[in-house]
């Protein structure tokens, strides 16, 4: 065992060791201490410690430097040679101050962020408002029908739109409507609505009556088309049957599948949209001679200008367009039954 005698000036070891008392004596004495090679772990780690760090025993009592407990312990010690006063201020306290101080940060930053996003909807309500009174300007007519209101719902994102008609008032005059008449205009507001908005703007809506019958329903995701589905067959007589018949109906060019996804019959013509079913469309379509393609669109036009007139419906000419996988248009043909 390694023993040493050390002299020792004692004042808050001797204070620790032997205190209690509400006022401390201040004294010298000597005392003899043994050296052991004492160790300290703390949660299975051991604590590195200089060499005038090192713990002693004094009459069969363990001292470790007070500094060096408290990191043992994850505390800080804090001299204040002024006062003599040692300060101690547990890890843990301290943590859950540090802990509590970032809790409050983020708690603030939440609200902060709360407070943006309100004035940014209010904001948008207030921006969405003047677009309303805007669209009510420039699209108070759909051909002779007035329009009775436009309402909007919604953010950057995604708007809903309502737009009110009465019927009461225009019900022949919506009867004369044609699909295109009512698909150019809705293109026409859903154009001017993402120009004030964004490019990406999903737009879904409907026109209404005011007494609430749902007369088209409209959606639009960014710049994909837009699409149309027409439920006012009691205001509007569309030859809706045979049209109905021809939708999602296939037809071939050559050996290329193309689906009709828009149908209109108005004043004896008929204007028919396909897209196409194969992926590679685009890159066939250019091998293919413009004799082929011309003989195949007379065919398609003339089976539906058949199916019209065998429902006793008269048609002069069939407006075909053809629409690649992309959307975009691969040629148009014109069909004159005579």
């Amino acid at each position: 065992m390694k023993r040493r005698v050390l002299v020792l000036l004692i004042t808050v070891a001797m204070l620790l060791a032997f205190g209690g008392m509400a006022e401390a004596t201040v004294a010298n004495k000597q005392i003899k201490v043994n050296y052991n090679n004492v160790k300290i772990y703390t949660n299975g780690k051991l604590i590195s410690l200089s060499a005038d760090q090192e713990p002693f025993i004094l009459n069969g009592v363990t001292f470790v430097p007070l500094r060096a407990a408290g990191l043992a312990l994850n505390s800080t010690v804090n001299w204040e040679g002024t006062t003599k006063t040692i300060y101690i201020t547990d890890g843990t306290a301290k943590a859950n101050s540090d802990f509590a101080a970032q809790l409050a940060q983020k708690n603030q930053e939440i609200a902060d962020l709360k407070k943006q996003v309100i004035e940014l909807q209010a904001k948008l309500d207030e921006d969405l408002s003047d677009l309303e009174d805007d669209l009510l300007d420039d699209f108070d007519e759909l051909e002779d029908v007035d329009i009775d209101d436009i309402k909007l719902d919604g953010d950057e994102d995604e708007v809903e739109v309502e737009v009110e008609v009465d019927l009461d008032d225009y019900e022949d005059e919506w009867a004369d409507l044609s699909d295109s008449d009512i698909e150019d205009w809705l293109d026409d507001l859903v154009d001017y609505i993402q120009d004030e908005l964004t490019d990406d703007t999903v737009i879904e809506g409907m026109i209404c009556s005011t007494d609430d019958d749902e007369l088209v329903e409209f959606y639009k995701e960014g710049d994909d088309r837009l699409e149309v589905d027409f439920n006012d067959e009691d205001f509007r007589d569309r030859a809706s049957g045979v049209e109905d018949s021809l939708m999602d109906e296939t037809f071939e060019i050559d050996d290329l599948e193309f689906t009709v996804f828009y149908i209109n019959y108005d004043d004896e013509e008929v204007k028919v949209k396909f897209e196409a079913e194969d992926s590679d469309c685009a890159a066939q379509w250019e091998d293919l001679s413009e004799d082929t393609i011309e003989d195949d669109q007379e065919d398609i036009g003339e089976d539906i200008a058949d199916e019209f007139e065998d429902e006793d419906v008269t048609v002069e000419t069939v407006r075909l367009y053809f629409f690649d996988e992309d959307d975009n248009l691969l040629d148009s043909y014109r069909y004159y039954v005579d």
